[in-house]
């Protein structure tokens, strides 16, 4: 190879290799920025791990778990409890979405609050427009409206109901207002058949009743019965069911006490009687809610039965609820014959107007003699009075009233128009409608005395959550003395902040994703560098070759012409 061939090519070789080592060193910066951007998707992956949510528990038992959402606060449901919860700012103003925002503009409320509570008029104005701003239904707007204003909502006082109140004597109860309160009849009298030929039937009877006297005249079966009677009826009445248990053969177990008394005491004539006062005269207020708890719990004890007979030994009952009760013995079976029927309901009739509760007459004829039915009696006009008479002794003090409820007709003292009745006029009281109207006198008296602030965004549950964790909101909640208090979220009983699994997984995902990317890269330079790390040593070595020609052409040359 010539001299100026040779250096031809040692720059030829020179020059590939600093290509090669420039793009070795340009290949190792890429890796190394592959190495930072692993580092970002470390970093990335771990911040998820550690995402976290917001869960409302109400009932604390994580059945009812639900994501916090500003409609689950701000819309009443049995999952708060119909009690508002407000997302508050810095400054205490309650948030409002946009809907709720333009019925609190409707209203006249000023953003910055007010310095007390506005009038009915002003509250009557804030559900019209949320029913304008379809908030609520027209038919919930107006059965608010018709409910009295509750001004301490949530401002000294727990209990958000308030309603619309009368006051009648017990006759105006009665006529005026009972006889819409019907409960049926049909699923009591008449013949009811159980397996093993066992069965029960049941009477209507009514009799005219002196109230002065006592007396009792005209007691007959009513032939037709009505399939229901109101409230009303039975009070100004006298009504009785009365009936027996049939027993066909010696061969079967013989339960007519548990048949009779347990049939009646678990009819729902008596829920039908509870429920229809109850509408009228549950205003709200705890203590009225203990009054009928108290008159319908006296009631049932006279009525349910409280214990079970064993006929095959003797038994053991426990009558000491009745109000009267008697067992015909052997002495009644002259000239062999049995107790009949006539016989133990004639004993039913002589004492069923004369006392209040059950009235049993046991039959107790001898096995060898044929067994006979036992009898009942049940005097509802007088249990309908006895109801009345327990919820105006609670209201009060039982120790203090005059009025009683005994065993002896005779001996009782029920209520009468000396007692002042106060019962709900005009609401719907049916369903979640009462609580429906304090959710919003709470939430309105709240943004009348906070003021309040738009955001259009606080429907959107992430951006709520985002409030709540960084601090720029705050959730106010009904404390236990009536008022409301501003706290973080982590301070609120029913939130709960847990591990939000789905970002995981996601994050998990978008990691190994990202990670698979990097690496296939990292493996591609890797082969590169390889081939380029081979190029530069065979370069090496030829150039050292070159190199090597070069030189003993010049010694040669130098030698030749010594030089």
């Amino acid at each position: 190879m010539g001299l100026s061939a040779s250096q031809a090519r040692l720059l030829t070789i020179t020059a590939r290799k600093s290509d090669c080592e420039y793009e070795s060193m340009r290949l190792s910066h890429q890796k190394i920025a592959l190495s930072r951007d692993m580092d970002v998707v470390s970093a990335e992956y771990q911040d998820a791990i550690n995402q976290t949510k917001l869960m409302y528990d109400f009932y604390g038992n994580n059945t009812e778990v639900n994501p916090l959402t500003y409609n689950l606060l701000m819309s009443p449901s049995a999952l708060n409890d119909y009690i508002p919860t407000t997302i508050t700012d810095k400054a205490g103003r309650v948030v409002l979405n946009p809907a709720l925002a333009r019925a609190a503009k409707a209203a006249g409320i000023p953003q910055e609050g007010m310095d007390g509570l506005p009038s009915s008029d002003m509250r009557n104005a804030f559900i019209d427009g949320l029913v304008a701003n379809d908030v609520i239904s027209d038919i919930q707007g107006e059965n608010i409206k018709k409910t009295t204003y509750n001004q301490t909502a949530g401002v000294g006082s727990e209990d958000l109901v308030c309603v619309n109140t009368a006051e009648c004597s017990y006759t105006e109860l009665v006529n005026n207002l009972l006889k819409n309160v019907t409960f049926d009849l049909t699923d009591i009298i008449g013949q009811h058949n159980y397996d093993g030929g066992q069965g029960v039937w049941f009477e209507l009877y009514k009799s005219d009743r002196d109230e002065t006297t006592g007396e009792i005249s005209g007691y007959t079966k009513v032939e037709d019965p009505p399939d229901s009677l109101s409230l009303a009826d039975i009070l100004n009445g006298n009504y009785v069911i009365r009936g027996s248990a049939d027993h066909q053969g010696d061969d079967r177990e013989f339960k007519s006490w548990e048949l009779l008394v347990d049939f009646i005491g678990s009819s729902t004539l008596w829920d039908s009687m509870f429920e229809g006062v109850e509408n009228l005269l549950d205003t709200g207020d705890s203590y009225t809610q203990a009054a009928l708890e108290y008159a319908s719990s006296k009631v049932m004890e006279m009525v349910e039965l409280l214990g079970q007979r064993d006929d095959s030994d003797g038994g053991n009952v426990d009558y000491s609820n009745f109000a009267y009760w008697k067992q015909l013995t052997n002495k009644w079976f002259q000239f062999g014959s049995n107790n009949s029927t006539e016989k133990v309901m004639n004993n039913v009739d002589d004492n069923v107007n004369n006392y209040v509760g059950i009235v049993y007459i046991e039959n107790s004829a001898k096995e060898n003699e044929g067994k006979y039915n036992d009898g009942y009696g049940l005097n509802i006009s007088y249990m309908a009075q006895a109801y009345l008479t327990y919820f105006a002794q609670y209201m009060e003090g039982i120790s203090n009233s005059d009025y009683n409820v005994d065993k002896l007709r005779e001996q009782c003292n029920f209520v009468d128009d000396m007692f002042t009745f106060e019962y709900v006029t005009d609401v719907d009281t049916s369903g979640d409608n009462l609580l429906i109207a304090g959710f919003y006198d709470a939430l309105f008296n709240q943004i009348c005395l906070n003021g309040w602030t738009e955001n259009e965004n606080i429907d959107d549950g992430e951006y709520l959550e985002e409030m709540l964790k960084s601090g720029a909101m705050y959730m106010s909640t009904l404390a236990d003395d009536g008022y409301y208090y501003q706290g973080n979220y982590s301070t609120n009983t029913y939130v709960k902040e847990v591990t939000d699994e789905t970002a995981v997984a996601q994050a998990e995902a978008k990691y190994n994703r990202e990670k698979q990317k990097i690496n296939s890269k990292e493996n591609i330079i890797d082969m590169k560098m390889k081939n380029l790390d081979t190029e530069i040593s065979a370069l090496t070595t030829e150039y050292d070759t070159v190199k090597s020609v070069i030189d003993k052409n010049i010694e040669k040359t130098f030698k030749r012409y010594n030089a």
